[in-house]
């Protein structure tokens, strides 16, 4: 099916991306240096708590899919949760860095976990919700799909590009005037209120397409909770993708992790992290303008693998040969990003595809259930990436403040490039000969599936 929508609305979707990634900036990576530096709360408790509170919002993002399956709320089945959950991030973040440093440890715990939970929890939900939304404007249209993706994508790009270069100057901006406890504040609610226009403005393009009502109106088969779980275990392509995803993700965090280490210890300045940081994210808007094309040729399984490939081809270059250079990191990091945004255009259209490969093979829809599992590989890639990082440092016997050998510096790149490089190959095996959903195959599931339930909508004729 050709391209039916504007490119105004793809536009507003991706004015959301822009956004969301503003929005959330502040508390995903300044939260914890908050929490102890200026709500003073022990690195051991913040630690135990983000552990408890990792795990039990891992088990609500597994449940989010089955929750928004069932419910058909009043403003669309997927704009309303944007809608109401907005509201609630932007009171999350706001909790978080509200300044309770003069209070009781306790109640600075509470309001601490309280915000967390608030924006969290909300965004398992608001991140399907956008997938769905994402599903519902763009129909069967596997162009449609591609460019909502595409410009997503680019629009995350300059959104990481906006908050690398603001955050930190703002805050030590308003830090004289209002204090260091209270600067993060005025930087983060403001932000966050962009992304609750940002939802907005996307909710208000998606309106045509996720109408009040429209899947009970439609009539199709109940699916019950047995369902759902069928829906994933029994979906071997779903399980494959949520794999390779979850390899790679693993990969990723790992290496990302120990990162400051190797500025720190083996290159022995900290301080050309921000230069190769600021490199690498602007590189990356126009790695986002180049990686589509080579996508867009590939297809999507094949510009998949090509891109895990060159994830693993640069962890091994960086494993021999940039222990010495920093010159050498940020080149072979920004040709990664190339390999990374031909396969990252097409964002949540392969999750999108294997749940309608589930769809179109059982006959019952629980799209929203498999594309709930887009969520799960980016949990444990944080939780078990940072861990596997962490945990080879000791065992090669890092020691804080220690003076780094070459012995010490050769076995660092190997946890710092070796690791993530077989993780990444592994991640290209698995997607190359586990992953069966070609490109003319999603086409032919989406329209089956769009034709099946039409004719479940439509009545039987009158009988004389």
């Amino acid at each position: 099916m050709s391209s039916r929508l504007k490119e105004s609305e793809v536009l507003k979707y991706a004015f959301y991306m822009i956004a969301s990634g503003i929005g959330i900036a502040v508390p995903m990576s300044y939260a914890v240096i908050y929490f102890t530096d200026q709500l003073m709360i022990s690195a051991a408790i913040v630690g135990t708590l983000l552990l408890v509170a990792r795990i039990i919002d891992f088990a609500v993002s597994l449940s989010a899919g089955a929750i928004m399956q069932k419910a058909n709320l009043k403003w669309g089945k997927y704009r309303s949760w944007l809608l109401i959950l907005r509201w609630v991030v932007l009171v999350g973040i706001s909790l978080q860095f509200l300044n309770t440093s003069s209070l009781p440890l306790g109640m600075r715990l509470i309001i601490v976990t309280l915000g967390y939970f608030m924006l969290h929890f909300s965004m398992n939900f608001i991140a399907l919700a956008q997938f769905g939304v994402l599903a519902v404007m763009a129909g069967t249209s596997m162009e449609d799909r591609t460019r909502l993706s595409t410009r997503a994508s680019q629009a995350s790009t300059i959104g990481r590009i906006i908050t690398s270069a603001s955050v930190i100057p703002i805050i030590n901006y308003f830090t004289p005037i209002v204090g260091s406890a209270n600067a993060y504040l005025v930087v983060a609610a403001p932000f966050a209120l962009i992304m609750v226009i940002g939802a907005g403005v996307m909710c208000k393009a998606a309106e045509p397409y996720d109408q009040q009502g429209a899947e009970a109106k439609v009539g199709r088969p109940t699916v019950t909770v047995r369902d759902m779980v069928d829906s994933v275990i029994t979906n071997k392509q779903l399980l494959i993708l949520v794999l390779t995803n979850t390899l790679s993700m693993v990969a990723g965090q790992a290496q990302m992790g120990i990162a400051a280490y190797y500025f720190m210890y083996v290159l022995g300045n900290f301080t050309l992290m921000a230069v190769a940081m600021t490199i690498s994210t602007v590189f990356g808007f126009f790695a986002a303008l180049i990686g589509p094309q080579i996508g867009r040729r590939l297809g999507k399984k094949r510009a998949m693998i090509f891109g895990l490939f060159i994830s693993f081809a640069a962890s091994i270059t960086i494993m021999f040969f940039a222990s010495a250079s920093v010159t050498i990191y940020i080149v072979i990091t920004c040709l990664r990003s190339i390999g990374m945004y031909s396969y990252m255009c097409f964002g949540q259209n392969y999750v999108l595809d294997a749940a309608e490969y589930g769809y179109n093979q059982t006959g019952k829809d629980s799209r929203t259930v498999a594309m709930s599992m887009n969520n799960i590989p980016i949990k444990i890639g944080f939780a078990l990436g940072g861990a596997l990082g962490t945990f080879g440092l000791s065992l090669i016997g890092y020691t804080a403040g220690m003076a780094a050998t070459p012995e010490f510096i050769s076995s660092f790149m190997w946890i710092f490039g070796g690791i993530p490089a077989a993780l990444y190959l592994v991640a290209t095996l698995v997607m190359q000969f586990g992953y069966k959903i070609t490109d003319e195959d999603a086409a032919r599931y989406a329209a089956e599936n769009a034709a099946r339930r039409a004719a479940i909508a439509t009545p039987p004729p009158p009988t004389v």
